[in-house]
């Protein structure tokens, strides 16, 4: 047994079950969470000190060195001249993690690549299925539902909307993919995937709506940029969209979230300030003060991390409903206000690169999909420079990164 285990107990199985964690531990406590993260980075700094030609060589031929530095260039930047440098420093030092962590990604092959999917495909089917018990029943696997009006599941400490809406392309892709092989299991990949539909919804998380329907654009125009689809399939699978977002409208939650908060924007004039801010759930202030950082600071922002501070530290009156706020919900205002003209520029940069490798490569890629919708501008959801959102960021975008790299060295034709 003890040798069995030892055969198990290798560097790639290790970095495969750390890797998977990443997913996982979005149900467990944000203290668990950032220990498995820093114990990770700690084996990764040692990784890279004794393997640095081969990672370092790797870095640059996947393109990783250069979209690492277009985003944590500018972040450093503006944490010399931040008017909070303590709070920028400490981005700083949470992005550079992704830096080593990336370096354990030499240890896998595509069959791990593989594995790190179903890893997160088991993720997905656990948390959607209980949710719709929730929903149904009003329990989950961990009790009573604590708010009917936005089931949460296994979700106690943070948004479940948020994470599914942006891990779909691993459901979906499963899914297509189980149909085009034909497998038995192709009904129960389906169960699943109209369930994490369903449960997005009744999460109550507008954003999470948002990137459910662009990861669904995403997977359509990767079909029609490769020509593996036709106009006809498109505008039917376009219908069927449409059915199921008509049915899934019409369930009671769904209407005293989504609905009913639309009807109350008839009490003012349309296009107004206080229509658009009941639409954005009074986010517009957040919004003006983030815009209100980049007009002082132009160039290079006022420094990543320091939103939270400067605007809990304003009077009542301009905060208006808000206590306190930790970060714009706005992903390109953030990125603007708080590394300038500059980190913006290098921002977009990164998101259109990370773009095209996913609508020029021959096989569909679930891991750049996820990392696309995880960085997009239009992104709302919790804070682009923040712990709990950077592994969605990092994590897909250095597995995609590595499947693209093991395809174009197995075929670099075809890949």
């Amino acid at each position: 047994m003890m040798n069995c285990l030892k055969e198990k107990m290798t560097q790639q199985n290790i970095a495969l079950f750390l890797f998977v964690a990443f997913f996982w531990l979005y149900i467990a406590k944000m203290g668990v969470y950032n220990g498995v993260v820093i114990a990770t980075t700690l084996w990764g700094i040692y990784f890279c000190v004794r393997n640095r030609k081969d990672v370092w060589q790797y870095f640059k031929e996947s393109f990783f060195i250069y979209l690492f530095g277009l985003l944590f260039i500018p972040i450093v930047i503006s944490a010399c001249f931040s008017v909070l440098p303590k709070d920028s420093w400490k981005t700083v030092l949470n992005f550079s993690r992704f830096f080593f962590i990336a370096g354990l990604i030499i240890l896998f092959n595509l069959s791990a690549l593989n594995k790190v999917r179903y890893g997160v495909l088991a993720f997905i089917a656990l948390i959607a299925l209980d949710a719709t018990v929730e929903w149904l029943t009003g329990y989950h696997l961990t009790g009573v539902s604590r708010d009917r009006n936005r089931i949460m599941g296994l979700f106690q400490f943070y948004h479940l909307g948020y994470v599914l809406a942006t891990l779909t392309p691993i459901i979906f892709y499963q899914m297509i993919l189980s149909f085009m092989d034909k497998q038995k299991s192709k009904y129960f990949w389906s169960i699943i995937s109209i369930c994490s539909v369903l449960v997005i919804f009744v999460a109550g998380a507008r954003a999470g709506v948002i990137t459910l329907l662009v990861s669904w654009s995403l997977m359509v125009l990767w079909l029609i940029v490769q020509k593996k689809v036709s106009l006809k399939k498109v505008l039917a699978s376009l219908v069927v969209l449409a059915v199921i977002g008509i049915g899934i409208s019409q369930i009671p939650t769904v209407k005293n979230r989504y609905i009913n908060p639309y009807q109350e924007t008839e009490k003012v004039e349309i296009g107004s300030y206080e229509w658009f801010d009941k639409l954005s759930s009074a986010r517009l202030v957040l919004w003006e003060f983030a815009w209100k950082q980049y007009h002082e600071n132009p160039i290079i922002g006022a420094g990543t991390g320091t939103f939270h501070q400067e605007f809990s530290s304003q009077p009542k009156e301009l905060k208006r409903q808000h206590d306190e706020a930790f970060f714009p919900h706005f992903h390109g205002l953030e990125v603007l206000s708080q590394t300038g003209t500059l980190g913006f520029i290098c921002y977009l940069l990164a998101v259109s690169a990370v773009l095209v490798m996913l609508l020029t490569a021959k096989q569909f890629s679930v891991w750049l999909t996820v990392a696309f919708l995880a960085m997009m501008p239009i992104n709302l959801h919790v804070a682009f420079y923040g712990s709990f959102w950077a592994v969605l960021i990092w994590i897909p975008l250095i597995l995609g990164l590595r499947e693209r790299y093991l395809l174009m060295q197995k075929d670099p034709v075809n890949a």
